[in-house]
């Protein structure tokens, strides 16, 4: 795989993340149109999880927040500026777990 399937393959990643269809399929119909070899499960991996480092990079200071006054809710048990978002995204986590 070259430079220029690369950042193409990593374009249609980022872009197609957030629409409610599967970027996934786009990384195996791009090649497939393109008659570009398999990018493997290995480049697969690594795309999305450079998606989540850019998520995780962009949200941190809200992050950091939530987790902050998630933690002083427990603490002085009660609630603190965002804890109760952070209690609804931690218990709301629960039943996907569970899947």
């Amino acid at each position: 795989m070259d430079f220029f399937q690369t950042i193409t393959l990593a374009l249609v990643q980022g872009l197609s993340e957030f629409l409610p269809i599967s970027s996934s399929a786009h990384l195996i119909l791009v090649p497939k149109i393109t008659d570009w070899p398999d990018q493997g499960l290995a480049f697969d991996v690594v795309v999305h999880l450079g998606t989540l480092s850019a998520i995780v990079f962009y949200y941190r200071l809200i992050i950091k927040t939530l987790i902050a006054d998630f933690f002083h809710s427990i603490v002085k048990v009660q609630t603190v500026g965002e804890s109760k978002l952070a209690w609804g995204i931690l218990l709301g986590t629960i039943p996907v777990g569970l899947v």
